[in-house]
């Protein structure tokens, strides 16, 4: 609407000036348009306008025409056993870490679960393909060192972007090679540890497929992902208990008030 309002001043304006004002021979002042410059405040993503670059290489260039293709092929064309066989071997060398996390938690029964799930799916299970403890009622929860840390006070730090790897905060970038010390994942070679990762990730990736819509669909993509995955890091860290902040109920409160 102000659109055509202010097509219409316009017109009311030349008209005016044509009725009482002498034709101006002079070339008319070019005026420079006004410059926009994007700031961000999110104190959570003091990188932000970075995240957004790589943001975009990622999700518009090495997802899509790369990732995304990969991802879709290996859902629709690899059988379910086969997918489900190879997860569970590359998630069962993580129990090891996932054991001595759990402890450094004092979470003394998921320790305990995590260990006997390592013993049981490396014999019984086939060296973990057949996730043989999850059949005798033993449901998998790993934790990883920034965990143990989250769990202990230590804030997220900063929100990172990195690219072809995807979004971060700062403690896991700090010390996500702390699980690796652990065996059997110590025992790896460098081309071992990246073929885990990238089997891991391609499961992953195949798993997110339903949720593509909602992201595509979103008004800001990376608002969206940003926002999904720190509260995905806080689930973990709390084990799906996250506190609940008061401060925005106090706000809510306050502005009732006035209303009144």
């Amino acid at each position: 609407m102000k659109k055509y309002q202010g097509i219409l001043l316009s017109f009311s304006l030349v008209a005016a000036n044509g009725a009482t004002a002498e034709p101006q021979t002079s070339e008319p002042e070019l005026i420079d348009p006004p410059t926009v410059t994007m700031t961000y405040q999110d104190p959570r993503d003091p990188f932000e306008s970075f995240n957004r670059v790589m943001w975009d290489f990622n999700y518009l260039y090495f997802d899509k025409y790369l990732f995304r293709p990969i991802a879709h092929g290996y859902n629709d064309y690899v059988p379910l056993p086969m997918k489900s066989g190879v997860n569970n071997f590359v998630r069962n060398f993580e129990e090891p870490s996932a054991m001595v996390n759990n402890a450094l938690q004092g979470k003394w029964g998921w320790s305990a679960n995590a260990g006997g799930r390592f013993v049981i799916n490396s014999t019984l299970g086939i060296v973990g393909l057949i996730d043989v403890a999850e059949m005798m009622g033993m449901s998998r929860k790993h934790d990883d060192f920034s965990e143990v840390l989250g769990y202990y006070g230590v804030p997220n730090g900063p929100y990172f972007m990195a690219p072809f790897l995807g979004p971060y905060v700062t403690r896991e970038l700090a010390t996500n090679w702390v699980d690796s010390l652990y065996f059997p994942l110590s025992e790896f070679t460098l081309w071992q540890s990246a073929l885990k990762w990238a089997l891991k990730g391609l499961h992953s990736r195949a798993s997110a497929i339903d949720q593509e819509r909602l992201l595509d669909n979103a008004l800001d993509p990376y608002t969206f992902a940003k926002e999904a995955y720190l509260q995905y890091v806080d689930y973990n860290v709390y084990d799906g208990n996250v506190p609940q902040i008061q401060e925005d109920d106090a706000l809510l409160d306050a502005y009732m008030d006035e209303l009144e």
